[in-house]
């Protein structure tokens, strides 16, 4: 069955002339930000609301203690506007005013945040949009990453089913974070956004788990879910984590 309307991918954009936002200035975007910006794009556009914290300093590797108290996003753009790409800053939240136009606007999404249920909110509007994106979480000495790619494997509510308590329950913030973890799944992210725009693109819908404890990666492939509400491929039910999105 073929993928439904708003579920289909937009047509390819050659490096570049690609667009890449990132959602979250915390650890992973970051890293990931890091690793785009000498990459050949277009264009970065950076989002997020918050300001830099003495608590960031350890993981979050675009700030030091001189930004304490200042946007984000300010920051960043200023440590990465020497790069060959075009950096825009959005100092604002990510939400239902906003997503549908930013993430229409790109031709790629890094989910770079802290909190489940933008995480959620980046996953349903890029579906939509038919603009693939890459999720990331890290948490404590794990982290794990997914392409997500409309109309083809599965999203990230096929994985991690969505309810009010997966939703809120405070995401990595509560959780805390190693930074070499966030550091590998934030360059991983930007990994794969890069390999949208050649040849071998990430395969959609496999979830890849890192645990520096056990220096171990793993990845496990997952179905579209036929529950989905947001996925339009009907297919055999995947496996369930048992862990939320982080």
């Amino acid at each position: 069955m073929a993928a439904s309307q708003g579920q289909q991918r937009k047509q390819p954009t050659a490096l570049g002339a690609a667009r890449i936002l990132v959602v979250g200035m915390g650890a992973l975007g970051s890293a990931a930000a890091m690793v785009l910006r000498e990459s050949g794009i277009a264009a970065l556009t950076l989002i997020d609301d918050d300001v830099v914290e003495l608590s960031n300093l350890q993981r979050q590797v675009l700030y030091d203690d001189g930004d304490i108290g200042r946007p984000k996003v300010a920051v960043a753009a200023s440590r990465l506007e020497d790069a060959a790409a075009a950096v825009h800053a959005v100092q604002a939240r990510f939400d239902d005013d906003n997503a549908a136009e930013l993430v229409g606007s790109h031709d790629y999404v890094i989910d770079g945040c802290d909190d489940p249920a933008t995480k959620y909110r980046i996953n349903r509007t890029a579906l939509r949009a038919g603009v693939p994106y890459c999720y990331g979480g890290v948490s404590g000495l794990a982290g794990q990453w997914m392409a997500v790619r409309p109309g083809a494997g599965a999203c990230l509510e096929c994985v991690f089913p969505y309810s009010a308590a997966t939703a809120h329950d405070g995401g990595c913030a509560a959780q805390g974070v190693l930074a070499p973890v966030a550091g590998v799944v934030g360059a991983a992210q930007a990994a794969v956004a890069l390999a949208e725009f050649g040849d071998r693109p990430a395969a959609a819908g496999t979830l890849h788990v890192y645990r520096a404890a056990a220096r171990r990666h793993s990845s496990v492939a997952f179905e579209p879910r036929a529950d989905c509400s947001h996925c339009s491929l009907p297919a055999p039910l995947g496996g369930q984590p048992t862990k939320s999105p982080r």
